[in-house]
């Protein structure tokens, strides 16, 4: 978890030699926050990661702030829209005076739901610890503390002014926060995200686009035995889609599409009226972006003409391709010159997100 420096003298090397020595702390206290269960939809489980957080944030001297964010628009398997309430956006600001102001920013969330089968947290014989949101990303968040109490136990404490960030909704897109992130980072000089780095230690620098979707097909209920040619099955429609959808991916160089999620059908002797496709598509860029906004709906409109059959598209991007601009660069370097003062060498690669 802690990067192993080959024993380059800084002028803040008390502060590091400290850092090095928090190893078995930090793992202590991402094992315990990793017992918290805290998948998006898991309110109460989110509160306690949460307070735990907040916790350490205020012992920092932070001043912390809960703020409620919309819920989420969703589409239940029936075709119902629903209102999915989503836990508060924690936010954290200290010497909000400085003349330098930075962002820290991670999630609270896990892809894990309450009845997921995996919540035990180990230990293994290769000094890896394993669990529920052990990388993605509470092991992150203790990241982010600890530098930050490096940072306050040092000369450069009330020089530089941080707010943290936490959302708990990333996992699915940040629906509700998306706005209150954007906002927290139109005064800052830069912003620092706290996710996994990739599996050989490189850092993430550009990432794909990402956009969740939910398309629903109707068609036309009968008895699959006694007027089975009167009815128009949704299921059947549905698939045909599906299949349209993944070879939009295949026609658009970088794009993928990823069909998530099939819902539908009912009693064997029914021909099925409904049927919901839920899925994510992945872009590099701004345009295709927007070609895959383009194609998925038409494809969705030309299933929709079928006799009997009706479509509806749903969803949007919510977080748009982030390619490396020049200030992302400069950042990079930045980053990779610390790393090289430290010795310890860094890489960086682009992801799909």
């Amino acid at each position: 978890m802690v990067p192993v420096r080959t024993g380059v003298t800084t002028e803040h090397d008390q502060e590091l030699r400290w850092v090095d020595g928090q190893r078995e702390a930090m793992c202590e206290c991402v094992a315990a926050w990793a017992s918290i269960g805290s998948g998006t939809y898991n309110l109460d489980g989110l509160s306690r990661m949460r307070d735990a957080v907040s916790r350490r944030l205020r012992a920092l001297g932070a001043a912390v702030v809960s703020t409620p964010v919309p819920p989420e628009r969703a589409i239940d398997g029936a075709a119902r829209f629903v209102d999915q309430p989503l836990g508060p956006l924690v936010t954290a600001v200290k010497h909000g005076a400085a003349e330098l102001q930075i962002l820290l920013a991670c999630h609270l969330d896990t892809v894990f739901a309450v009845d997921d089968p995996f919540r035990e947290v180990t230990l293994g014989n290769d000094g890896r610890l394993r669990g529920p949101g052990v990388v993605d990303a509470k092991g992150g968040i203790v990241v982010m503390l600890t530098a930050l109490e490096a940072l306050e136990r040092s000369a450069l404490a009330g020089r530089v002014g941080w707010k943290v960030i936490l959302n708990s909704d990333e996992e699915i897109g940040s629906p509700g926060s998306a706005d209150l992130l954007r906002e927290a980072a139109h005064d800052r000089l830069v912003g620092l995200v706290y996710e996994p780095a990739l599996p050989d230690g490189d850092l993430v620098s550009a990432r794909k686009g990402s956009g969740n979707f939910t398309v629903v097909v109707r068609g036309v209920a009968a008895h699959a035995g006694r007027d089975f040619e009167n009815g128009r099955s949704a299921v059947s429609a549905l698939a045909r889609l599906v299949i349209v959808l993944e070879d939009v991916g295949r026609s658009l160089g970088g794009v993928t599409v990823n069909v998530a999620k099939l819902e539908g059908g009912g009693p064997y002797n029914v021909v099925p009226e409904l049927a919901l496709a839920r899925f994510n598509v992945r872009v590099d860029t701004d345009s295709e972006m927007e070609d895959a906004e383009r194609v998925i709906s038409q494809a969705v409109a030309r299933a929709g003409e079928a006799d009997g059959i009706r479509a509806e598209l749903h969803g949007e991007f919510r977080a748009p391709p982030r390619p490396v601009t020049p200030a992302m660069q400069a950042l990079m370097n930045a980053i990779e010159s610390c790393g090289a003062d430290l010795g310890i060498g860094l890489g960086w690669r682009a992801t799909g997100g």
